[in-house]
């Protein structure tokens, strides 16, 4: 992480820790283990303890907010603490008015009770987002519907034939859209920099591919750190508790090589979609220009993308 990010979190880290110290403080492993227990319903691993909480409603806001604030930040390392400032910061954004994360089906994880109280949060969640301006993208709402389907949740199958998405895929879109991508690549990216500059920056690294030359299948930050790295622990539950940034920094590099080109692809192309408004046309263009794709694959790299701004840059920083 460098200096001149740690120079802008450290006075708000000093602010949670003094606000912590009238609270009893918890390890990271404690407060990981809390997260993982809170968040059982957004996962697939079904070990995990099922909360009886349902994800973003009032209970689990507030839970999440008093677990975060009492880590113990003089026990964390430099990483963990530049996760969990990543994580509190989160909470002020659009997030929280979009119940349903896209990227999973909730629901198959619910009992038939919490799925009436679950239909009923959402599509109240949605109606408050509303009056913000605050809607979901195409993409998650065809997943949304589908998962509705799936799960026979009536109340919301209905609400989502008049559900009117957003026009563009980006974040940008949202109120606070900028600063919230912004903070997303603070993160992932470990330094305050414009994403105009680092699209510039990864767009002269691609400038010379060639679909010709370059091919890809399926892409997940998790797998790669799986397969190619030791894995150190993290408190993202989207990210399933891994720490992408510390895990990629102790990583061989020449083991990661073979995925510099559709990394730096891929992060051009969520530099593009979230803050530079490009379309799902634009997208594909520049996708089927630099890289040798099927239809379907290059459908599911613009989804990955669509569905984890700015996470792609926690591996491509390694690259330039």
């Amino acid at each position: 992480m460098s200096n001149k990010f740690f120079f802008i979190t450290a006075p708000i880290l000093l602010l949670l820790s003094a606000c912590a110290e009238k609270q009893e403080l918890n390890s990271f492993t404690e407060v990981q283990t809390q997260l993982k227990n809170l968040n059982a319903v957004l996962s697939t691993d079904s070990k995990l303890k099922q909360s009886q909480i349902l994800p973003f409603s009032e209970d689990y806001l507030k839970n999440r907010h008093k677990v975060l604030s009492t880590a113990d930040l003089q026990s964390l390392t430099e990483h963990q603490i530049e996760e969990l400032q990543y994580l509190i910061i989160q909470e002020r954004y659009p997030e929280r008015f979009l119940p349903w994360p896209a990227s999973i089906n909730v629901a198959t994880n619910l009992n038939e009770e919490q799925k009436q109280a679950w239909q009923k949060l959402v599509i109240s969640r949605l109606e408050d987002a509303k009056k913000s301006k605050i809607f979901y993208n195409r993409y998650e709402l065809n997943k949304l519907k589908a998962y509705s389907e799936s799960e026979s949740l009536t109340n919301l199958i209905e609400y989502f034939k008049t559900y009117k998405p957003r026009s563009r895929l980006g974040i940008y879109q949202l109120p606070n859209g900028k600063e919230w991508y912004q903070s997303k690549v603070n993160h992932y990216l470990g330094t305050v920099e414009n994403p105009q500059i680092i699209l510039t920056n990864i767009q002269t690294l691609t400038s010379h591919y060639s679909k010709h030359n370059s091919s890809a299948v399926s892409f997940s930050i998790s797998d790669i750190a799986k397969k190619h790295c030791s894995i150190v622990d993290g408190l993202n539950w989207k990210h399933g508790f891994i720490n992408f940034s510390a895990t990629f920094e102790q990583c061989e590099i020449k083991s990661l090589l073979a995925y510099k080109q559709v990394t730096l692809v891929l992060a051009e192309i969520d530099l593009g979609i979230h803050y530079q408004a490009w379309s799902e046309q634009q997208a594909m263009v520049v996708l089927n220009q630099k890289l040798l794709l099927r239809p379907e694959q290059a459908m599911e790299l613009l989804d990955y993308i669509v569905m984890n701004p700015a996470a792609v840059l926690s591996l491509a920083r390694i690259y330039f």
